[in-house]
């Protein structure tokens, strides 16, 4: 895996949601492959100590700070990038917002700001990493769904699975679409249960309730080696969706 994981050295990145958890993981980890990263999301300290990481690796580092729930936040980071490195060959859709925590109880802006981060936004993104992996010999976009996006089972707030759904539906569009181009683009889905990040300490969420997992939740590192696993594959192999969970999780 490593010889083939060597053609993307030196290649451009974009990790969105990438000031901790999952995409911070996964856009220290590109340092470490030699690529150049760009690291997007709305705490800019968080995002600076990630790209430190990332140099120290081996790797370059951008810094783009914003909120994606604003749809020309998107286009910023996408022109700030091709100013800096002239474009993506890989883009990570990493960020996420809960969207609220039940389809009742949640407000109007709570569900606005779900469906604009975790669908438009990633739209936006895949439209702009189309446009730039065109006239290259190809690139990877890999979209972190959620197993969520598959089944809704009781607790799981339903906005939350809504986007979810939403993006595994257009990540399929979207292959089919580059596919009748016949555009040397993969496009990838990467939907894990339970992993053990911050996102879990947030008001309503596991460790918030409970203070402790019902199970043992996969880790960051088991999402790293999966990313891993898209991007050694050979160029004419497409991935579709990956799904995976902890032994632990029952369901």
């Amino acid at each position: 895996m490593e010889m083939a994981l060597n053609r993307w050295r030196g290649k451009v990145a974009l990790v969105t949601g990438a000031s901790s958890g999952i995409g911070r993981s996964i856009a220290v980890d590109f340092g470490d492959l030699g690529l150049k990263v760009a690291v997007a999301g709305r705490r800019e300290t968080e995002l600076k100590a990630v790209a430190a990481e990332i140099t120290q690796a081996g790797g370059e580092a951008l810094v783009l700070a914003g909120d994606q729930a604003e749809p020309a936040t998107n286009l910023r980071f996408f022109h700030d990038l091709r100013a800096c490195w002239g474009g993506v060959d890989v883009l990570v859709n990493s960020a996420g917002a809960r969207g609220g925590s039940s389809v009742l109880g949640a407000s109007l802006a709570e569900l606005q700001a779900g469906f604009n981060v975790n669908v438009l936004a990633a739209t936006l993104c895949m439209r702009e990493a189309v446009a730039d992996m065109r006239g290259r010999s190809g690139g990877t976009i890999i979209n972190l769904s959620s197993m969520t996006g598959h089944r809704l089972l009781p607790g799981t707030p339903g906005p939350y699975a809504a986007t979810k759904h939403a993006l595994r539906i257009l990540t399929d569009g979207l292959r089919a679409e580059l596919a009748a181009e016949k555009l040397p683009i993969k496009l990838a889905l990467l939907s894990p249960g339970m992993v053990d990040t911050p996102w879990h300490s947030q008001p309503g969420g596991v460790l918030a309730k409970n203070g402790t997992f019902p199970y043992e939740p996969l880790q960051p590192a088991d999402i790293v080696a999966a990313v891993r696993y898209i991007l050694a594959a050979p160029p004419h192999v497409q991935i579709g969706d990956i799904q995976l969970r902890s032994t632990g999780q029952p369901f």
